[in-house]
């Protein structure tokens, strides 16, 4: 009877939070040790595809065919070589173009950081990246009112240190005011205030590269998580607990 009483008053445990939970909102998630296949076809053929599904159900995958630009498959996400040019290509590009807004969430461990680390972009001019030295933050869009901004905090080789598993996270708003976080915590600029980029175009194809061939990334991407749009705090603060439990960051 005591058993019964239990069961009546407590009820089930409340599910577990997950991505999922964050609805239309997000448009692409690579999910760790999920959804990572690499086919040994002809090189440069689909049949020869490394691919890291999209679990998001918009099935926007991360592909790359031709075996000199695959990442490794690596701590269940892809481990990619700034000396090889590893990238991977989105099965449909999208686009930040301003004003649209964003929240992205990286799991990464970085091999290096003296010289830039594309995160995601299509050209020259269109991209996120980490900078060289002091692992500073370029953000960079084209078109009318294009900026190109390097972001400094306030402090030095934050976004580090190499062979450490941490969470990056960027968002932009409606204005174009950029934010950060390393592991939930916002990270302050250097000097006060917020960087701004309003650019009305900023397209993105490549996943770790800007081009394909230039300012590769240099390490792990564990987990990618990508919204269209400025989560709350609540469900940033949701987001970024699964992570941390999940890759055991404190």
């Amino acid at each position: 009877m005591l058993g019964l009483g239990n069961a009546i008053t407590g009820g089930a445990a409340p599910p577990e939070w997950t991505p999922e939970n964050l609805g239309s909102t997000m448009i692409i998630w690579f999910k760790n040790d999920t959804g990572l296949t690499n086919l040994s076809g002809t090189d440069g053929n689909s049949d020869n595809r490394l691919q890291w599904s999209d679990q998001s159900g918009n099935n926007n995958h991360a592909i790359q065919d031709t075996d000199a630009d695959k990442p490794a498959i690596s701590e269940g996400g892809l481990d990619f070589e700034l000396s090889e040019t590893d990238y991977m290509s989105f099965t449909t590009g999208f686009d930040f173009d301003h004003p649209k807004t964003f929240t992205i969430f990286f799991v990464v461990k970085r091999e290096s950081d003296s010289a830039q680390n594309t995160l995601i972009g299509q050209s020259s001019t269109e991209f996120i990246s980490f900078s060289t030295n002091d692992d500073r933050v370029k953000v960079r869009s084209a078109g009318s009112g294009a900026d190109n901004i390097t972001v400094v905090f306030d402090e030095n080789n934050l976004w580090g240190p190499t062979g450490t598993d941490f969470i990056f996270t960027i968002s932009k708003d409606s204005f174009g005011q950029l934010l950060f976080y390393k592991n939930g915590t916002n990270a302050p600029e250097s000097g006060g205030g917020t960087s701004v980029n309003n650019g009305d175009q900023m397209d993105i194809l490549y996943l770790g590269s800007k081009t394909g061939s230039s300012h590769n990334f240099d390490g792990i991407m564990k987990e990618i998580i990508i919204c269209d749009t400025v989560l709350s705090t609540s469900d940033r603060d949701d987001t970024i607990t699964y992570l941390k439990n999940k890759f055991s960051i404190s």
